[in-house]
């Protein structure tokens, strides 16, 4: 048994080394290429070697580790996608999820403010507050901006249920602000490309703070997308050949905001679309 568990590990080691070299020598190309500059900060080589350590943990919806049931290919490539984006799993920056045999690599909240802030645009971390039955709002358009005018909030009137909408407020190197504003009918609708569909536990009980976390990730979208790195930043990195290994994935026995505690979130906060594209085979 104790034979059959260090042959299972060594295994593991193998196609944990060759798939982390294929992305490190990915990696490596870009930045000769002069396509990828990542933060100084930055070292791959830990960030791979925590994201492993983080995928022991990681199953499917069937209990099974993901090591053992998603292709070496996806897994390359979602790892790919977290170091292009300078993203680090242990500071809870992304999250990897199983979608059948395929692994993703999924932006967290935190992620994306770290990639907004990274992209120069965005000075500071953005504020939001929710809009409440009752409450005096006002705003205003400028030049096709918004700006709030006036929020008045009684004590009184803080309800999860009684939610009209929420807003944020993004400080930006210009010394103005971007203002994004939300309805509780466009949020429900975010979540409804979400995974949970918004009926997660997160989403009913702490409604408030989740709307937050939705619109702030609105507001910095458009700082993202518009940025030198877009390409990098969004799009799905470009597939990178791993090695042709006799051994599979099968064959290892491997285990496994901002706002309220990213534990009871881990499951349910995410606000993710299943991917649509089929990972290519390069095994054949």
């Amino acid at each position: 048994m104790e034979e059959k568990k260090q042959e299972k590990n060594n295994k593991l080691s193998v196609i944990q080394k060759d798939i982390a070299d294929s992305v490190t020598t990915r990696i490596n190309e870009l930045q000769e290429m002069g396509a990828l500059v990542l933060p100084k900060t930055y070292a791959v080589g830990n960030e791979l070697k925590m994201a492993f350590f983080a995928l022991q943990e990681v199953k499917d919806k069937n209990g099974k580790p993901a090591l053992e049931v998603c292709t070496k290919e996806s897994v390359a490539n979602a790892l790919l996608k977290m170091a292009i984006q300078g993203l680090s799993v242990w500071r809870k920056q992304c999250d990897f999820i199983v979608y059948g045999n395929k692994l993703s690599c999924e932006r967290e909240y935190h992620g994306t403010i770290a990639l907004a802030l990274r992209t120069g645009q965005v000075t500071g971390i953005p504020e939001a507050e929710i809009i409440y039955e009752k409450d005096t709002f006002k705003y205003r358009i400028v030049n096709g901006k918004k700006e709030v005018v006036e929020h008045e909030q009684d004590l009184e009137n803080i309800d999860i249920n009684k939610i009209k909408g929420a807003y944020a407020i993004v400080p930006l190197s210009d010394g103005t602000f971007y203002t994004e504003i939300m309805t509780i009918q466009q949020i429900r609708q975010a979540w409804m490309q979400g995974a949970m569909k918004g009926q997660s536990g997160a989403h009913k009980n702490f409604t408030d703070q989740m709307a937050k976390k939705t619109v702030i990730s609105r507001a910095l979208k458009l700082f993202i997308s518009s940025s030198d790195d877009a390409s990098l930043l969004e799009d799905e990195a470009e597939p990178i050949p791993v090695e042709e290994k006799r051994e599979t994935l099968e064959e290892v026995d491997f285990q496994d905001g901002e706002v309220i505690s990213s534990e009871l979130l881990k499951e349910e906060e995410k606000q993710t679309i299943e991917p649509e594209a089929e990972e290519p085979n390069w095994m054949s």
